[in-house]
């Protein structure tokens, strides 16, 4: 298998499926609950026969798929196109952005994926100090850009930020009755936009309902 279906298949349980690879044609077979759902190309592109998507939570496994596909073909081409890095302490990254003094990197081992860091360079790219390693590549690009000061870490929402307010929008939605139509619909697409950055909240939406009743102990 290429980078980039093994990177998707990594993924994949967390999108509730499961993969192996065609031995004939190297493509990656992507099945849930056991069903045949679509295949990932060499690229890491996704392919699909429309009665294996009809019902609606097998469309949404699909889109989910289409979204980590993309973000592999992203990094997967980046890392594939970029330089080594300049210092000797990390022989194994790759440069994949520099701004500044802040550089973006990224290693890629068999065995456990791919790991991302930032760093503030110095000697003209010799020296690097103060790593952020994270595996993931969003979490990556968030700290390159804001160590880069390219945005301001104070207008990005963090996960738990964002869950928050989903849950405030959600109450809104759902209980306040003074709402025009225009309100609702821009409610909607902040909404659209929380889940865009933060696909869990889709998957699993927080609500301010309590799993237990508080007990008292007499």
């Amino acid at each position: 298998m290429t980078i980039y279906q093994k990177e998707l298949l990594r993924q994949l349980s967390n999108l509730g499926c499961t993969g192996y690879e065609d031995n004939q044609s190297g493509m990656l077979n992507i099945t849930m609950d056991g069903l045949p759902l679509c295949i990932a190309g060499k690229k890491g592109d996704l392919y699909w026969d429309k009665e294996n998507v009809a019902l609606p939570e097998r469309r949404k496994a699909v889109d989910a798929l289409c979204k980590a596909a993309d973000l592999v073909r992203e990094y997967v081409s980046l890392y594939e196109a970029s330089p080594q890095m300049k210092p000797e302490s990390v022989p194994e990254y790759r440069q994949l952005a520099e701004y500044g003094s802040i550089v973006l990197g990224a290693m890629y081992s068999e065995t456990h994926g791919f790991m991302f860091s930032t760093w503030t360079q110095y000697n003209g790219g010799k020296t690097i100090e103060h790593g952020d390693y994270s595996p993931s590549y969003e979490y990556a690009k968030e700290s390159f850009a804001t160590r880069a000061k390219l945005v301001d870490k104070y207008r990005l929402f963090s996960e738990t930020e964002a869950e928050n307010l989903y849950r405030c929008i959600d109450y809104a939605l759902e209980n306040c009755e003074s709402l025009t139509y225009e309100q609702e619909e821009q409610l909607k697409d902040l909404k659209e936009k929380l889940t865009f950055g933060y696909p869990k909240l889709e998957d699993e939406p927080p609500s301010f309902d309590q799993d237990e009743s508080p007990q008292l102990n007499m």
